[in-house]
């Protein structure tokens, strides 16, 4: 890209365009379980800073800080595993750890927000990779660092490009904060009913079960009775998974299609298909290899507690998954969706890796066989469906954000490198924000 790609644009060393560069490589804080939030590489993800886990302590706080003080605004890059992961850090008083680095704009030159936006580009990222360096992990110095071009508007077409990304962005959170929300709503409601029992507690104290109507309350007990896990609501039984669901496994018809949706085990997390990309059949990998249906679980063998699951809620046809994955399909006793939130539960994770570390082999890995054992407390259909019933509307919801979502993110993945290299400018942009906004 040259230097007059577009009038008033200029393209500049980062160096000369940076009043601050922090960066705390070659030292390592003492961690604490309260206190400073440590911004770490591992929690820097698509342009996020997710949960912290890991602190400082405040007393060591200005010791540890001597290289430069993080300010509001400042955009921070992973320096290694992984390379080129960016976000913008907002006023909260924050430490930073090793394999970040913090950047922050001449404020007459360069503007934070617009440069968060430039870094995560492909013109950027391009060069990050491009003047990496190492063997096992690829990582980047500083002196290469700054010599990378960054393209520079004139400030006003910098905050108007800011707007319209961060506009995208804000709707993508929002969407992803209601959707927390809502699925936290399902969960107490899935550990009201089938973990505390509190509707049978009510009900034993004579009371109305809170949030329940007359007839969904009447589907419960009012006592418990022993059973091996304890006590649990009279009439309610104690089943093995292996009698309540079966492991799965058809063969891909390849000669019914050009084009596939392939899933390998990182493209599921927590319950998300990470993408749903057609790509041609030729070239496939060898364990592209399962077919999955409408309301199968898919479970990743290795190391459960990674959380590679996800349910399908969709006409899969087009699917082929890795046989690395478990394929879970519920029988005629228990709600597919039911059971799929009793599996994900963070005790039954737990049991499963335990199972996992149990085994000999290479990875900690389950078989459908080492699980089958696994108790869960099967309620009546009935109850089931009430469930289910209840939460239907927070699931439509999730799934309507989630559609919205992904929209967005297109949008936004195709403004991104239209907006920095010119090819369309801030009026028409405006002009497809106010249509989906």
């Amino acid at each position: 890209m040259s230097n007059n790609f577009l009038k008033d644009w200029q393209l500049l060393p980062l160096e000369k365009c940076m009043s601050a560069i922090i960066d705390y490589r070659g030292k390592t804080p003492t961690k604490t379980t309260f206190g400073i939030p440590l911004i770490t590489a591992k929690i820097v993800k698509n342009g996020r800073i997710h949960e912290v886990e890991e602190y400082i302590a405040q007393e060591d706080y200005e010791l540890w800080m001597r290289r430069g003080m993080p300010q509001s605004g400042d955009v921070v890059m992973t320096t290694e595993a992984p390379l080129g992961e960016i976000a913008q850090l907002n006023g909260k008083k924050v430490a930073l750890a090793q394999r970040i680095i913090t950047l922050r704009g001449k404020p007459t030159l360069l503007d934070n927000t617009y440069l968060k936006f430039l870094m995560q580009s492909d013109f950027i990222q391009n060069q990050l990779y491009s003047r990496a360096s190492g063997t096992t992990v690829l990582g980047i110095k500083q002196s290469e660092l700054r010599q990378i071009n960054l393209i520079i508007p004139p400030l006003s077409e910098q905050k108007a490009i800011a707007h319209i990304l961060g506009t995208l962005d804000d709707k993508i959170e929002l969407n992803q904060q209601m959707n927390q929300t809502l699925e936290a709503m399902a969960r107490a409601i899935f550990k009201s009913w089938f973990v505390d029992f509190d509707p049978v507690r009510a009900k034993m104290e004579g009371r109305q079960p809170v949030g329940m109507d007359a007839a969904t309350a009447e589907l419960f007990p009012d006592s418990f009775e022993e059973s091996a896990l304890g006590l649990i609501p009279k009439g309610w039984k104690i089943e093995k998974l292996g009698n309540l669901a079966k492991n799965f496994s058809k063969s891909f018809d390849f000669l019914k299609k050009d084009q596939v949706i392939f899933i390998n085990t990182g493209d599921v997390l927590s319950g998300k298909f990470l993408h749903n990309n057609l790509i041609s059949k030729e070239g496939l990998p060898g364990q592209a290899k399962k077919s999955i249906d409408k309301n199968d679980i898919l479970f990743n063998e290795i190391r459960p507690a990674n959380q590679r699951y996800a349910f399908v809620d969709f006409d899969a046809r087009d699917y082929v998954v890795s046989t690395k994955f478990m394929i879970i399909r519920a029988l005629e006793d228990i709600e597919p969706r039911l059971l799929y939130r009793i599996l994900i539960l963070k005790n039954t994770l737990t049991e499963f890796q335990i199972v996992a570390e149990s085994r000999s082999g290479t990875f900690p890995q389950i078989t459908f066989e080492s699980i089958s054992y696994f108790p869960i407390i099967l309620t009546p259909k009935v109850v089931q469906k009430a469930f289910l019933t209840m939460i239907k509307s927070f699931e439509k919801q999730i799934w309507q954000n989630e559609n919205q979502n992904y929209a967005l993110t297109t949008i936004r993945d195709t403004l991104l490198p239209k907006l920095m290299s010119g090819e369309i400018r801030v009026k028409e942009a405006e002009k497809l924000l106010e249509a989906v906004a």
